[in-house]
């Protein structure tokens, strides 16, 4: 994307002039840190079909018949998630918190826009980084550390034939019951509400906001994809950035998060 285009310099006008902005993000920020999406051609979901791994009840129905197979979907979705760092993109939008009220609004579970230093984080599909009894109790934090040691004994339960309760054994930090209830990660999977009261702060945001920075999402999931269109109905501006999608745009920006959303800031900023 030329630093020169009318759609860029539209941009950078755009964030200098607002007041209030809501940055919209899903799966594609992450993708540019080295985390896999689940829904393009290569994505998770084609090699693990969501109606066994994207559910509770598949997950655990998986647990009991094929521990060997749950042990590599975790691998697939844990691993990346241990040892990501946020990229320029992420970096970017902490930056922007220093000059405007920016909420962020992710569909991601990585906690990277957190690690990056946004204070205003709504995470609608929850975290992997809170574990919550199933109603919903908080019941700790886990801290990335903790998750690469989970994943280093995981590839040992692989190597060792992925025994249902060495697999049990192993994701007890994240996936157990203590004396009182089960736990499990504040994750929302297919079929579970958004994850408040994060949705319902989103929404306000969006009713509030002047611009929405549209990240890495390609705005087919709903509930989720609502909110820049709930916005632009509001009033405000929608830019997008991505190499791929466009959709509900005012502007388009086709090009890499990491890559144009640092000189945006530069440009509207420096």
């Amino acid at each position: 994307m030329s630093e020169t285009s009318d759609e860029f310099e539209l941009a950078v006008e755009w964030l200098r002039y607002a007041k209030r902005i809501v940055a919209f993000t899903g799966a594609g920020i992450s993708a540019e840190s080295g985390i896999a999406t689940f829904r393009d051609d290569a994505g998770i979901w084609e090699q693990f079909p969501p109606e066994r791994f994207a559910t509770w009840d598949g997950l655990l129905e998986t647990l009991e018949s094929r521990p060997d197979e749950l042990a590599a979907f975790l691998l697939a979705v844990l691993e990346p998630i241990a040892e990501a760092q946020p990229n320029p993109a992420h970096k970017a939008l902490a930056e922007l918190e220093r000059h405007r009220d920016v909420t962020v609004v992710t569909q991601n579970v990585d906690g990277l826009h957190r690690l990056a230093g946004n204070a205003v984080v709504k995470e609608i599909h929850g975290t992997l980084f809170e574990v919550v009894t199933l109603g919903g109790r908080f019941v700790r934090l886990i801290d990335r550390e903790e998750l690469r040691r989970i994943v280093r004994q995981l590839h040992a339960v692989r190597a060792e034939g992925s025994q249902t309760q060495a697999l049990l054994t192993t994701i007890e930090p994240l996936i157990g019951m203590d004396a009182n209830d089960a736990y499990r990660p504040k994750l929302v999977l297919f079929g579970d509400e958004l994850s408040e009261p994060d949705w319902s702060d989103s929404l306000a945001a969006g009713r509030e906001c002047d611009l929405v920075i549209s990240v890495g999402t390609s705005g087919e999931v709903y509930p989720a994809a609502m909110l820049p269109l709930q916005a632009r109905d509001a009033g405000a501006r929608v830019l997008v950035i991505d190499p791929t999608v466009g959709r509900n745009a005012n502007v388009w920006l086709k090009s890499k998060a990491s890559e144009t959303l640092p000189k945006l800031v530069r440009r509207a900023f420096g």
